[in-house]
C-alpha cells in the first residue's frame, strides 16, 4: 500500500523576538485543545520552531514537514497569527508538494498559497492539480504574450490613461482575448519568456 506524503518548508516573518516566544505559545495552546480545537489533522500536521536570525535580524519561525503535513493547519496557524499582530505586515507565500512511495496515477501534486498578513487575507492560491485539469479540459486558456508585445501593450494602456488617443496595438488582442474570458468567469494563465 503506498504511503502519501504532503511536505512543505517556509519561514514565517515576525514582528521581533517577543513575538516568536508569543507565536511558539500560541500554537502549544491551540494544539493543547486536541480533538474539536482549531487543528483538522488528530497528529502534529506541522512543527514550527524559531529559525536563527539571517544578517538582516529578522525574526522568523521556520514552519515545515517532510512527511504528512498539513497545510490546513499551517494555515489556521498563520491566520490566529496575524489576528494577534505578531507577524510582519508583508506579504508571505506556503508551497507545498505531494509525493507517494509509489509511482501511483494519482501521487504527485502541490499548490501554493499567498497571503497578506497585514490583514490575514488571501490574496492568491493554485492547486496544480486544478490548473493542469483546466488546461487539459480545455476550460482554462493559456495566452502567450513575448517581451516586446507586453511593452506595447503597456505603453497604449499608459497612453490611454493618459488621455492620449493612439491606435490599438496588436499586441492588445491576446491581453483583451484573457480579459473577456476572465469576466466570463474562466481561468486565463498570460505566459511569456523574454530573449534574456
Amino acid at each position: 500500500m503506498p504511503n502519501y506524503y504532503t511536505k512543505f518548508s517556509t519561514l514565517l516573518p515576525l514582528q521581533n523576538a517577543d513575538a516568536v516566544s508569543q507565536a511558539l505559545t500560541l500554537l502549544e495552546t491551540m494544539r493543547a485543545e486536541g480533538e474539536g480545537g482549531p487543528f483538522e489533522s488528530d497528529f502534529l500536521g506541522f512543527e514550527a520552531e524559531a529559525n536563527e536570525p539571517p544578517d538582516n535580524e529578522l525574526q522568523h519561525l521556520w514552519i515545515h514537514h517532510d512527511e504528512s503535513g498539513s497545510v490546513e493547519d499551517v494555515l489556521t496557524f498563520v491566520y490566529a497569527c496575524c489576528e494577534k499582530k505578531l507577524t510582519l505586515p508583508v506579504r508571505w507565500s506556503l508551497i507545498w508538494a505531494g509525493d507517494c512511495s509509489k509511482p501511483c496515477l494519482d501521487a504527485y501534486c502541490g499548490g501554493a498559497i499567498v497571503l497578506d498578513l497585514a490583514t490575514g487575507t488571501e490574496i492568491a492560491s493554485l492547486s496544480l492539480t486544478n490548473w493542469a485539469y483546466q488546461i487539459e479540459q480545455s476550460s482554462h486558456q493559456v495566452f502567450d504574450v513575448d517581451r516586446e508585445a507586453a511593452a506595447q501593450a503597456h505603453d497604449y494602456v499608459m497612453q490611454k490613461l493618459d488621455g492620449e488617443a493612439t491606435p490599438e496595438t496588436p499586441a492588445m488582442l491576446p491581453i483583451r482575448t484573457a480579459l473577456a474570458s476572465v469576466s466570463l468567469g474562466q481561468t486565463v494563465t498570460i505566459s511569456g519568456v523574454s530573449p534574456d
